[in-house]
């Protein structure tokens, strides 16, 4: 009796041990090995040695005999990279050992398994090679996989053994685990290659110093210069040296300034200096479109999804995909439309309007606004996640008027545009760009365009002098706008613009009013709203009388009407 109850409690023992040594294996697999995994895939080097040494630290974690790793070329045929115990075919001739297993697994995109290859008519014409003089071979396969596309395999073959089901469906969620790694490696190698600058495994990396850093060549020679953006200011220098640096990554960016910074310029600049580069750069104002007409835009549509869909329509996203999208005055989209965009943001899908196909699309999104979008937030105008989502990496652009020596620069280039355009052979005298350094310009770097190319017009002679500018006769209104930077502090703000507690504000011009031109006097008790009212009802509820009474423009009464939630009466 107790020699029974002995040898019964050996047998448990034993089955104990070997229960925790398959629980100890399983462990390591699926976290010593994949650390040792992505170990080798993260050093510095080629793809060629980081799927060579993936292949060989294999052996180290599973009981296999042969493997290799097969990558499929632009054209989809398979092509060996890497391999281990896998004999090289004689005089050079191209050989793909497993081709139909391989074959079925790409196009099943799925894993097989083969316990016996002697039994499976996958291997009948290579059963000779496979074998090698052992007995029966056992093989796994897995697909390399990156957002459902198969890159390639990876298989591995070993001596039949008596491995159950359990055993091999934790192999292969491993293998599968290290395949999806190596497809990554592969798909960030490809990237790089379409770049169009050779990668580190066609021309090696370079030593920085004499540490171990190296450095892709794509990185090294992008281009660092930026030809459409001319200044030598502080402040430009600064915006231009943070473009640099966030055009290297994939960040969503938000330029923010005022209007006339030259928005579309900078984001351009970030296109052109990251590895997009080579791939579109798609760019949409989005304040000039209604809600529908901005989804249809953005989204694309099928034929018939509405009256005058007579044909598919890809949209912008779809247009820039793999490069860049500017969405210009992205504080002006519906907040019905801010829902739909930011799913796109989140999960990088979409479906055209009418469709029902989802499709996936690789964008870098650049939004620009000169909208206040934290007061937009605060009132509930613009959605916080999609303001959150967007405003990654701000940029504020420095106006015109903070760019110190920058307006002569820009005067000149400007200039010769025109000349070039026209035929012209204009130049301007010194006491001309001094008039031209001495403006505010408001409408900053557009507002100096027009500016150049107004005068140039009109210039009388070759040489533009003083007396060619509109502002020395009295014909420039747009400096009344720049009014507002300079008043002092202490005065009262509307929506972010100033205006004298106290001060009659004066319109520039008159209003039509049976007695004259129209003024409005600001006490200091008025809140915003009030004196928004207040002009509103002595303009007689026109907001371009009210926004010359103010001082502003019809917008910016605009702007500050939805702000503070003013019903419009109708007179």
């Amino acid at each position: 009796m107790t020699l029974r109850v002995f040898a019964h409690k050996k047998r448990l023992d034993e089955g104990m041990t070997e229960l925790s040594t398959k629980t100890m294996h399983k462990r390591d697999l699926g976290c010593s090995g994949l650390y040792r995994i992505s170990r080798v895939l993260i050093t510095p080097a080629s793809l060629e040695i980081k799927l060579a040494n993936v292949i060989n630290t294999l052996p180290a974690l599973l009981p296999m005999r042969r493997g290799a790793i097969v990558v499929l070329t632009a054209e989809g045929e398979a092509e060996t990279t890497a391999t281990f115990g896998v004999e090289a075919a004689s005089s050079g001739a191209r050989h793909i050992p497993a081709k139909a297993a391989i074959d079925r697994i790409v196009a099943k995109g799925a894993p097989l398994v083969v316990p016996d290859t002697c039994k499976s008519d996958l291997f009948q014409d290579e059963l000779q090679s496979i074998l090698s003089g052992t007995g029966q071979v056992t093989f796994i396969g897995v697909p390399m996989k990156v957002d459902q596309e198969t890159l390639g395999t990876l298989w591995i073959d070993r001596e039949k053994d008596d491995a159950t089901r359990a055993q091999f469906e934790e192999e292969v969620r491993f293998l599968s685990m290290v395949a999806n790694l190596a497809a990554r490696a592969v798909r960030l190698d490809g990237h790089e290659s379409r770049d169009g600058q050779p990668t580190m495994g066609e021309e090696g990396a370079r030593k920085i110093g004499s540490g171990d850093k190296e450095l892709p060549e794509s990185a090294r020679q992008r281009p660092t210069k930026i030809d459409w953006i001319v200044g030598e200011s502080p402040a430009l220098k600064q915006v231009v040296e943070s473009v640099k640096v966030v055009a290297r990554t994939n960040s969503a960016v938000l330029l923010r300034g005022e209007s006339g910074t030259g928005k579309e310029f900078f984001a351009k600049a970030i296109h052109e200096l990251s590895p997009r580069r080579k791939k579109p750069f798609v760019k949409l104002n989005c304040a000039a479109l209604s809600a529908g007409v901005l989804e249809s835009e953005l989204f694309g549509h099928e034929k018939g999804a509405f009256t005058g869909a007579i044909s598919q329509r890809a949209g912008r996203f779809e247009l820039a995909d793999g490069g860049t999208l500017l969405l210009d005055e992205i504080g002006e989209i519906s907040p019905a439309f801010q829902a739909k965009l930011l799913r796109v943001l989140q999960e990088g899908e979409l479906e055209r309007v009418g469709g029902t196909k989802t499709l996936k699309v690789d964008v870098r999104l650049i939004c620009a606004t000169n909208k206040d979008l934290e007061a937009a937030v605060a009132d509930g105008e613009f959605r916080a996640d999609l303001y959150y989502r967007i405003n990654v990496v701000p940029l504020f652009l420095p106006p015109l008027r903070e760019r110190n020596g920058d307006i002569p620069r820009l005067a000149k280039v400007f200039l010769d545009q025109f000349n070039s355009e026209n035929n012209r052979d204009l130049e301007f005298t010194p006491a001309a760009l001094e008039i031209v350094s001495g403006c505010k310009f408001p409408g900053n770097v557009r507002e100096l365009e027009n500016c150049v190319r107004r005068t140039a017009t009109l210039a009388r002679s070759r040489t533009i002098v003083p007396s060619d500018f509109s502002c020395q006769s009295g014909q420039c209104f747009s400096s009344m706008l720049g009014k507002t930077a300079d008043r002092p502090l202490g005065t009262h703000s509307l929506n972010g613009l100033t205006m004298s507690n106290g001060l009659p504000v004066e319109s520039p011009v008159g209003l039509g009013y049976p007695n004259g031109p129209g003024s409005l006097t600001v006490a200091p008790q008025l809140t915003d709203r009030e004196l928004l009212i207040s002009a509103m009802e002595k303009a007689g509820w026109v907001q371009a009388k009210a926004a010359r009474l103010l001082g502003l423009t019809p917008r910016q009464v605009g702007y500050a009407l939805r702000r503070h939630r003013i019903q419009v009466k109708k007179i």
